[in-house]
């Protein structure tokens, strides 16, 4: 009897060996689709630049994704003179994490970083699963204000953004979730 057991429950394992299950889709907030423009949004500036510009009524930014706030539609961009791990010949293939910066000196990734806020009427960050459309990595425009908070740090309240390119992994990797 206890062979039949352990030879149904080595069939029931096999069973799902092979098959690439999917990944659950988490929903974006639909007020988030305004923030999509279909066409490129002229005259960016790197966000070093921005940043040193702050505050400023209206901006557009270039920039790379490095990372998603949770539970709010905001992310942060990086400056496209830092080169992400899988940007450089060679990283790519020793790196285990080729979607981030962690190659670059943490100091002066954060003074070529900006987060990016899209923000509802009251002026608060849109609570979000996800930003629906963007992921890591992508090179994207925003446009919107810059402000200065209290302490210094600099955040792009959003008014538009658009994909401009979409990077690809190596074989054999997958997008991490965000």
């Amino acid at each position: 009897m206890i062979p039949r057991l352990v030879l149904f429950g080595c069939a029931v394992a096999l069973m799902g060996c092979g098959e690439e299950k999917p990944k659950p889709k988490r929903a974006s907030a639909p007020e988030l689709a305004r923030f999509w423009s279909k066409e490129d949004l002229a005259g960016a500036v790197s966000v070093a630049a921005a940043k040193a510009a702050a505050p400023k009524p209206k901006v557009v930014v270039e920039g790379r994704i490095s990372a998603f706030v949770k539970g709010a539609a905001a992310f942060k961009l990086v400056d496209l003179s830092l080169p992400y791990c899988g940007s450089a010949p060679g990283k790519m293939d020793e790196c285990p994490t080729p979607w981030d910066y962690c190659c670059e000196n943490p100091d002066e990734l954060a003074a070529k970083t900006l987060l990016v806020e899209a923000r509802d009427a009251s002026g608060q960050p849109i609570p979000t699963a996800s930003v629906e459309g963007l992921r890591l990595l992508d090179l994207v425009a925003v446009e919107g204000e810059l402000l200065t908070l209290e302490g210094g740090s600099v955040v792009l309240a959003a008014t538009a953004w658009h994909r401009r390119e979409r990077p690809q992994l190596r074989d054999g990797l997958d997008w991490p979730d965000e």
